[in-house]
């Protein structure tokens, strides 16, 4: 039996997009290098003793291990321009099996401390500010991989596979360097250009490509 897929989004600047893509991986976040101060700290913390135990809680959690974070859909405008290079990125569309891959779940108040347990530590991963909630994250907590430059990849594999590339309006990176960086894979990746919507404040593919 075939293992599950789903399809999820990593924005990114094309630079980064097309060496990921000529090296066949991503990158992995560092717990403690996240945008997001409260990342891994969504609950209340009145108690010194409580810090205490989180703080120690999120360092174990960091210790050799990061995350995988995605978007849901690449529609999303703010996505692109927040995560993107403001649409002159490109949003690689990968493929990731399906039971490694948690939806975040957003909140407007500090969910209540309780002893840490294995379902309170799922609830620290991945509970997030609902003023991140446009960005529709979706996570794997993974064991880092490789190292390059200070930093840790996941390479592409039958659980992480790319299949599209969509390439943002404001992009200049042309088709033939996409398809010149996707020489080496075997199964097909779809390249897609994108434009703004006209009747929606959406991102949508450009029935015209590259040649708009």
């Amino acid at each position: 039996m075939n293992t599950p897929l789903k399809r999820v989004y990593k924005f990114l600047t094309s630079e980064h997009a097309l060496d990921d893509i000529r090296k066949r991986r991503i990158k992995i976040s560092e717990i403690h290098d996240l945008n997001d101060p409260f990342e891994l700290i969504p609950c209340d913390l009145s108690e010194r003793a409580n810090r205490a135990a989180v703080l120690k809680t999120r360092d174990d959690l960091a210790g050799n291990n990061g995350l995988l974070c995605f978007a849901s859909a690449w529609t999303n405008p703010v996505l692109w321009a927040h995560y993107s290079d403001k649409h002159r990125g490109i949003c690689l569309g990968i493929d990731v099996t399906a039971d490694k891959l948690t939806p975040m779940e957003y909140v407007r108040t500090r969910i209540p401390w309780r002893k840490p347990d294995v379902a309170f530590v799922q609830q620290l991963l991945f509970t997030k500010f609902a003023g991140w909630a446009y960005e529709d994250e979706i996570r794997v907590y993974t064991n880092r991989d490789e190292q390059e430059g200070g930093l840790y990849f996941a390479r592409f594999n039958e659980g992480l596979a790319l299949r599209e590339v969509i390439v943002g309006h404001r992009c200049c990176v042309e088709r033939g360097e996409i398809m010149a960086a996707l020489t080496s894979y075997s199964a097909p990746v779809d390249v897609i250009k994108v434009r703004l919507s006209y009747s929606s404040f959406e991102v949508v593919t450009d029935p015209d490509g590259f040649l708009s």
